[in-house]
């Protein structure tokens, strides 16, 4: 399950070091090099909740092996993108698909491991298994950064295959008992539909607001009205079906609806400063693919210390309100330090803001994890963590789609249609991660009330 989790935290970090070659070698322009990252994010956020129905309907371990199968099958073919007028369409869709593979893994992930290990021992296999995700996390931008100067961008999909045959033989290794159980009963194809469609009309409709079609243009204002209509009918659907595909009732619980909410916020500015960062390195400073991988491991390493120390701060001060707060804080000061640090194109003058940045949006997510499920009955954790899981990478899909548009509507004709992130552009996007920040810190400020809790001692 770690190896897992780790595959798919790989893929964003090491994908985001080979945006620059691969948009040079397929000659993509760059609203179709944004749309790489984006339409896995979306794809992963919208059937996160597909995969929490086909576990139920086929058993977790099916579920899982055909999430991996999908995702390595997904990620080969991405590694055999054509050049030519064909390539953008084609590795957007085989991005799409990857993103559904990750969406079949993830929620079964944490649900195997909860079944495989007894109380006493299911803390201590949860942590080993968010630890080693986020040992693949930290890597990412070397490992992405030595296969694309070594083997070109397209290793990057291609090492995936042999990771995820390495997955399928340890599972069938393990002999799992209990994780082919499937509950009677037929799957509903409309509420997915509608969902993933609504979605993805919406995140176009937001992110062409600075590309191709403009904010005035009625392409965009179709794509909106759209989304936002579609959004709502499959609310409705969804609160009117015996078998939803999301609870959405339990946004009714008032500590479980502001964690998820806050969730969403900070997800959406660790995407866009690790593309965008990643993106200013390498084409507005020029470093070579290895100096850039080295280079953000100040902003990845934080990250992950962040989200390592948030458990503790949490049981040491008895409130969610500390570690939260203080994270949101830090990492708003640290997003507006790095952003008034790239102006002078100096890569020391980056590292307080990145450090602040990284450390700052580690903490809360696992603390605001802890309060979610606390919130809720213990009947309805798995549909919860299904939920959060879906937002949560929603908000990384809509916040990367809106800093795109920002930073596309800042850049330069001739630069966007050579895959290229001027140094004047790539501040607005850095802009709105900060903004997203503060508005979170305001939030959580009013909205996230802290409750007594005994220290550990």
């Amino acid at each position: 399950m770690a190896c897992a989790g780790g595959m798919v935290m790989l893929d964003q970090t090491v994908v985001a070091i080979a945006l620059d070659p691969m948009a040079a070698g397929l000659g993509l322009t760059t609203f179709v090099m944004h749309g790489v990252v984006l339409v896995y994010v979306l794809s992963l956020s919208a059937f996160a909740p597909v995969g929490g129905m086909t576990a139920r309907r086929f058993g977790l371990v099916r579920t899982f092996r055909l999430g991996t199968v999908l995702f390595a099958v997904a990620s080969g073919v991405c590694g055999l993108t054509p050049a030519g007028d064909a390539a953008a369409p084609f590795v957007l869709v085989m991005r799409a698909v990857q993103g559904a593979g990750a969406a079949l893994m993830l929620p079964v992930a944490t649900t195997v491991i909860t079944d495989v290990y007894e109380e006493r021992e299911r803390g201590r296999a949860l942590a080993l298994y968010a630890g080693l995700a986020q040992v693949f996390f930290v890597m990412g931008p070397v490992v992405g950064a030595v296969l694309t100067q070594l083997m070109g961008w397209r290793s990057v999909f291609l090492v995936n295959v042999p990771v995820a045959a390495a997955v399928l033989w340890l599972i069938a290794r393990a002999r799992l008992t209990g994780g082919e159980e499937a509950e009677s009963g037929a799957l509903t194809a409309i509420q997915p539909l509608v969902v993933i469609f609504s979605l993805g009309v919406l995140v176009l409709g937001l992110y062409q607001c600075g590309g191709a079609w403009g904010f005035t243009d009625l392409r965009t204002i179709t794509a909106l009205a759209t989304g936002v209509l579609a959004l709502a009918l499959a609310v409705r659907l969804v609160l009117r079906s015996r078998q939803p595909l999301l609870d959405l009732r339990l946004l009714g619980i008032r500590p479980y609806a502001v964690a998820v909410a806050l969730t969403f916020l900070v997800q959406a500015p660790q995407l866009i400063v690790l593309v965008h960062g990643t993106l200013f390195l390498r084409q507005a400073m020029h470093l070579p693919l290895l100096a850039t991988g080295l280079c953000l491991l100040p902003l990845v390493a934080s990250l992950a210390v962040g989200t390592f120390s948030s458990g503790h701060l949490l049981d040491r001060s008895g409130s969610i309100r500390v570690p939260v707060l203080l994270g949101l804080a830090t990492a708003t000061v640290g997003a507006a330090l790095w952003t008034l640090a790239l102006p002078s194109r100096e890569y020391v003058w980056q590292v307080p803001g990145m450090v602040l940045a990284g450390l700052g949006m580690g903490l809360p997510v696992p603390a605001l994890s802890a309060e979610l499920m606390r919130a809720v009955p213990e009947d309805k954790r798995a549909d919860a963590s299904v939920l959060r899981q879906t937002l949560r990478q929603l908000g990384g899909a809509v916040g990367l789609a809106t800093a795109g548009a920002v930073v596309l509507a800042a850049n330069a004709e001739a630069a966007d249609e050579a895959g290229i992130v001027t140094a004047t552009a790539a501040p607005a996007g850095f802009m709105v991660a900060s903004c997203v920040l503060g508005a979170a810190l305001l939030f959580a400020a009013v909205l996230l009330h802290g409750r007594a809790r005994p220290p550990v001692r």
